[in-house]
Parts: C-alpha cells; sequence; structure tokens
C-alpha cells in the first residue's frame, strides 16, 4: 500500500520533497515578512494555486521558480 507520499509503486516521488522543500522555504519567508503564521501559509497556498494554474509552457520559462 503506497502513502500519499508515495506514488503507485510505493516509489518515493522525488518532486513532491522537491516542492514541499520550496514550501517550507516560502512559509519561512512569508512569516518574516508577515509576523503570522497563518498569513505565511495563506501566501504559500496562493502562490502553488497560482503556479499550477500557469499553462506549462510559462512554467518552463521560469529557470528558477525559487529565484523568483
Amino acid at each position: 500500500m503506497s502513502t500519499k507520499s508515495e506514488p503507485r509503486g510505493g516509489r518515493p516521488d522525488a518532486g513532491r520533497s522537491a516542492i514541499m522543500s520550496e514550501r517550507r522555504r516560502l512559509i519561512n519567508l512569508a512569516y518574516r515578512l508577515l509576523g503570522s503564521l497563518a498569513d505565511a501559509e495563506d501566501v504559500a497556498q496562493e502562490t502553488y494555486a497560482r503556479w499550477y494554474a500557469m499553462p506549462q509552457e510559462q512554467q518552463e520559462a521560469i529557470d528558477s521558480p525559487a529565484a523568483g
């Protein structure tokens, strides 16, 4: 049986690990700017919603999303 962090076959998803690492960095940055964990989490969620709403071509045009 696989868990939510593992795709079918039981192997860990490296892409998901990278995303979660970036999410932590984004929340940390937003927290330092806003001073509220709840607001920082809202900002991170909005950022990911906007990222995944972008067409694939636009996502691929960004060399380093973390550098934004």
